[in-house]
């Protein structure tokens, strides 16, 4: 059963697109997931969706602490490997060193473990670290390609063998409750990203726009986007103000960005190899 009708009509449309013109479907590009640009309450963000049919989705990190990552060294990584960068944006919230704060997993190996530490106040009126608004969160793809966005401590219960995943914080929405700490009158307004899970299992990322005027909001805000106009009940949210996103045709040219820990990228999947005759 197909529980969200724009990808029912979405693969509707192709069906139609290749009847309707007796071309084999071999000859027309498919189309990679949704993507391109909304607005909530006056504030601009891009959207990606995640489709598995046709692409694979992976984490990048440096190979050792103190050397940071960037987005064009993404790129040059996924060019030399023969493939064409889609889509890229930053993932958890990360160290002085350049490492992970919390779990990281790339291609079946943990490089950072999950983190479940609470962080204690030395004074009063002292800032929490948006990773430690609990509860936090983990954002993981199996080796089955089942995704999830799930509450740490959840997550370290749950026997999720992740294929990828990045741990941060806050949960900005979980079973369609956005996070209770999040106030909708909130003056902590930054460029933020993130990544939803819809009930489909569709993996939906966002990115402010790089623009200080149009792109800036609120962690309620973004939560709500996420869950009413994106449609995801489960987000999380991955960083904020340094935060970059890169979608091949629509963003612009792939520019020198800030430095980060890990790096998402969405490339073309391989066409599945013929059966031997």
């Amino acid at each position: 059963m197909v529980t969200d009708p724009t990808l029912f009509l979405r693969r509707s449309l192709r069906l139609a697109l290749v009847i309707g013109t007796l071309v084999p479907l071999l000859t027309i590009p498919l189309k990679a997931g949704e993507s391109g640009k909304k607005v909530h309450r006056g504030i601009h963000f891009w959207f990606y969706e995640y489709d598995p049919a046709v692409e694979e989705l992976s984490l990048h990190l440096t190979d050792k602490a103190g050397d940071p990552n960037t987005f064009p060294k993404v790129a040059e990584k996924v060019t030399a490997e023969g493939k064409n960068l889609l889509f890229a944006t930053n993932s958890g919230i990360f160290e002085g060193d350049f490492r992970p704060t919390g779990l990281h997993v790339s291609d079946g190996k943990t490089i950072t473990k999950l983190n479940l530490e609470t962080f204690v106040k030395e004074r009063e009126g002292q800032f929490t670290p948006n990773f430690f608004l609990k509860p936090n969160a983990v954002f993981a793809i199996d080796e089955a390609g089942q995704a999830v966005v799930l509450e740490s401590k959840r997550f370290s219960q749950s026997g999720i063998k992740p294929r990828i995943a990045t741990q941060s914080g806050p949960l900005l929405v979980a079973n369609g409750k956005i996070h209770p700490i999040l106030t909708a009158d909130s003056t902590s307004a930054r460029l933020r990203n993130g990544v939803g899970v819809r009930k489909d299992g569709t993996v939906v990322f966002a990115c402010s726009v790089m623009d200080q005027e149009l792109g800036r909001s609120n962690l309620y805000t973004f939560a709500e986007f996420f869950r009413d106009v994106l449609h995801c009940p489960d987000t999380l949210y991955l960083d904020g103000d340094i935060s970059y996103v890169y979608i091949d045709g629509k963003t612009g040219p792939l520019e020198k960005t800030n430095f980060f820990a890990g790096i998402f990228a969405i490339t073309p999947r391989d066409p599945a190899p013929k059966p031997q005759p």
